[in-house]
């Protein structure tokens, strides 16, 4: 991050990575195979700004909370804004919401059908891209709008629980403001 305040992303080599970590080169590919890595795992700890909870323990109350960290993203404007400019880090970003859809939905998984598991599946893969893909926008205008607003809109854009998929969790947008 430090290096990005110097020269931009792509000029960075692991060379002057691991001069200004004060490390060795073998070190550095011990740990990440190129620089692409370290910034990956850059916006890997940046995903602070987001969570994903659950909530409910059967079909009917069980939801996925999206949770954005404002405080967070206020905090640490500056350095989010540098691991956004980087090229393809955005969709890295958002590519990492296939790994965690079955993870939240273990607990329904035996009283889904397959169908509805997969369905589950895309509707979650769906929701919750769009809602972090929305969030890196308004972020990314420098946040125009009140995040109240923002949130009120995200939710009302949702596809409602009780529509089509009644049985199938829903996912719901909420701010930590801590």
């Amino acid at each position: 991050m430090i290096l990005m305040d110097e020269k931009s992303y792509d000029k960075i080599t692991v060379s002057d990575i691991v001069e200004k970590a004060g490390i060795a080169r073998q070190t550095f590919y011990r740990n990440f195979n190129d620089k692409n890595e370290v910034i990956f795992e850059c916006a890997r700890n940046a995903d602070d700004l987001s969570g994903i909870e659950t909530s409910g323990d059967s079909k009917k109350s069980y939801q996925i909370v999206l949770m954005f960290n404002y405080n967070y993203t206020i905090k640490r404007r500056k350095e989010l804004k540098k691991i956004l400019s980087v090229h393809g880090i955005e969709n890295h970003i958002l590519r990492g919401i296939q790994d965690i859809s079955p993870d939240l939905l273990k607990p329904l998984k035996e009283s889904l059908s397959k169908e509805e598991y997969r369905i589950c599946r895309y509707k979650l893969c769906y929701q919750i891209t769009g809602c972090r893909r929305v969030f890196l926008d308004w972020f990314l205008d420098d946040m125009p709008l009140p995040v109240d607003n923002l949130v009120s809109m995200m939710n009302a854009m949702n596809v409602p629980q009780n529509m089509f998929y009644r049985n199938l969790p829903c996912v719901v947008v909420r701010i930590n403001k801590e």
